[in-house]
């Protein structure tokens, strides 16, 4: 079974992106998809 992470509205903000990155880590992520609003 693929297992996918689906990200949205990052609107630029780094140390939000990178506690999300970190909590989905353990979950053995095989393609994370990034669904719109990466920067402001």
């Amino acid at each position: 079974m693929t297992r996918l992470a689906i990200l949205a509205d990052i609107h630029g903000n780094l140390p939000a992106l990178e506690a999300v990155i970190d909590d989905f880590a353990p979950e053995d992520v095989d393609h994370v998809i990034v669904a719109g609003d990466v920067i402001n």
